[in-house]
């Protein structure tokens, strides 16, 4: 792959989300010239309504699904590097269904006990779920093949949304609609403070990851490989599975059950760049940003005033491709 091809690529990523971020903050029910958006973003505008909207309705939108995007990517780069099977993301190991059965559970529970604060123990209910689902594929296809590692993942899924929605037939009008919100992938929770929060715990998991990349590219050769030039493969296998399940609970605890983007967007930095981790991490990254903030900004003005899951429309997008590579691996 040549330097060349590798920057353009890069650049292009950049680019194509900046001009969807800037859409995503000027297009809606109330609608915005980009000048004026774009003022208001280098704090030039003297439009309060247009501030308002940008800065108070619009931006946590586009911060909770760059949060989102990046660790389902990053996440799902992890995965199919560990496991060294392409069609493997969080969503289809059962990671992603393993973290929504913990925030469920927490919902329900909070239903119950008024003092249990939901967005406190959410991440952890959402990490518990989603490293007891990833160890249990693990057990069960520890010996198998990379397609018994896949059916694995998608016999999980089906049990845990099995369990889900037992869960969400137990619980009142109120909560059942309050769980379908989360399970369809909406960013059901906008406050300042706990986009922040998700948005710091996803900067220092990236970092670490970035930090690693060098050894996460080691595995590329096989485990064999990796050990003769020094690498502690044990060791780091185990960090790179907590990076890659703690980045999978984060998107799940801002975004709820949003699937697909993992698989989709490492296989497309792939095709652009080649297989060099470090410049594949971020494109991966960017790519799965695109991804979301796309499909955010199809939910929130395809059918206005009516604004749809953004789960429903991601995978939308993305099935096509995932059917694609699922056909040509056979």
């Amino acid at each position: 792959m040549s330097k060349q091809r590798i920057v353009s690529s890069l650049v292009s990523c950049v680019l194509i989300l900046v001009l969807l971020g800037v859409a995503l903050l000027a297009l809606g029910e109330i609608r915005l010239d980009f000048i004026s958006t774009l003022l208001s973003l280098i704090g030039q505008s003297t439009d309060q309504m247009t501030n308002l909207v940008v800065w108070q309705i619009r931006m946590p939108y586009l911060g909770a699904a760059l949060i989102t995007g990046s660790c389902l990517a990053i996440s799902g780069l992890i995965l199919q590097t560990l496991t060294e099977n392409p069609l493997v993301d969080s969503s289809i190991l059962g990671i992603n269904a393993g973290a929504s059965l913990g925030a469920v559970i927490l919902i329900g529970l909070a239903s119950q006990s008024k003092t249990l604060n939901v967005d406190n123990w959410l991440p952890r209910a959402a990490l518990i779920g989603a490293l007891l689902s990833f160890i249990v594929v693990s057990v069960v296809s520890r010996h198998g093949a990379k397609m018994q590692i896949l059916l694995s993942g998608v016999a999980l899924t089906a049990l845990l949304n099995g369990i889900i929605l037992m869960i969400e037939l137990s619980l009142n009008k109120f909560d059942f609609e309050k769980i379908l919100v989360w399970l369809s992938g909406s960013f059901w929770n906008t406050d300042r403070d706990f986009l922040l929060t998700y948005g710091v715990l996803t900067v220092v998991l990236l970092l670490l990851t970035w930090s690693v990349h060098t050894e996460l590219e080691t595995f590329l050769l096989g485990p064999a490989m990796a050990r003769s030039i020094g690498v502690n493969v044990a060791k780091m296998r185990y960090l790179l599975l907590a990076l890659a399940v703690g980045l999978a609970a984060i998107a799940v605890s801002v975004g709820g059950a949003i699937s697909i983007v993992g698989l989709m967007a490492p296989r497309m930095a792939k095709r652009l760049v080649g297989s060099q981790m470090r410049v594949l991490v971020p494109v991966s990254c960017c790519l799965g940003c695109i991804i979301m903030v796309l499909s955010t900004l199809v939910a929130n003005n395809l059918f206005l005033p009516s604004v749809l899951p953004v789960g429903l429309v991601t995978g939308v997008i993305t099935m096509p491709y995932f059917l694609y590579l699922l056909f040509k691996s056979n």
